[in-house]
């Protein structure tokens, strides 16, 4: 039970002090959280990060639904070369991945370049927005 709080304590904290975009999904009968994918923008990568409510969340296609639109908002912006969903954790999972096109790296920063500043809406963290 504590390893898998400090666990989820030490995503969230990663996740809230990374610049990025919160997409949330809900049921839609009861309206409980079943999950929220969060993407982080660096350099001209864009990577996703997924967290489940539940197991039973886990198994409600998510991942596919969030990863689609991962991949939209790439190929929409100018700014991106690459989409990284992060490291697979399991053989089953990188063959998920490797079934819908996705390559499995060994040496991430040789493919992905996350150089150059955090940034969401195509605006980079710490730059002025003129309105």
């Amino acid at each position: 039970f504590f390893d898998a709080l400090a666990t989820g304590v030490s995503r969230y904290i990663g996740t809230t002090q990374m610049v990025g975009e919160i997409q949330t999904y809900r049921d839609a009968d009861t309206g409980r959280v079943l999950a929220f994918a969060h993407e982080v923008r660096k350099g001209d990568t864009i990577r996703g990060q997924w967290f489940y409510s539940t197991d039973e969340a886990s198994k409600r296609y998510v991942w596919f639904h969030s990863v689609h639109e991962l991949v939209k908002r790439a190929i929409a912006s100018d700014r991106v070369n690459v989409v990284d969903l992060g490291p697979s954790g399991s053989d089953a999972f990188s063959e998920l991945k490797a079934k819908y096109g996705f390559l499995s790296v060994d040496d991430w920063p040789a493919v992905a370049d996350y150089t150059g500043p955090f940034w969401y809406d195509d605006v980079s963290v710490g730059e002025t927005v003129q309105s």
